[in-house]
């Protein structure tokens, strides 16, 4: 599934870690239990977008795990 892929790349990571936060910031303003519902949500998609990892991925046959394009080293 492509958007699950474009998830996986470090501009997918940053936009669930970027979302994460505002929804966290919604979740404070909002209050009570569905803002600490919400903030459990905006948790765990900062989390899994700072570790590399996309729990509903293998649901749909893709890794869970973020695919990271290498650097290249300069092995001495």
């Amino acid at each position: 599934m492509r958007f699950l892929r474009f998830m996986n790349t470090p501009r997918g990571r940053t936009i669930r870690v970027a979302v994460g936060l505002l929804v966290l910031v919604a979740a404070v303003m909002v209050g009570g239990w569905p803002g600490v519902a919400m903030g459990a949500f905006s948790l765990l998609m900062i989390s899994t977008g700072v570790a590399g990892v996309c729990p509903i991925s293998p649901l749909f046959g893709e890794s869970a795990r973020c695919s990271v394009p290498r650097r290249a080293t300069n092995a001495h």
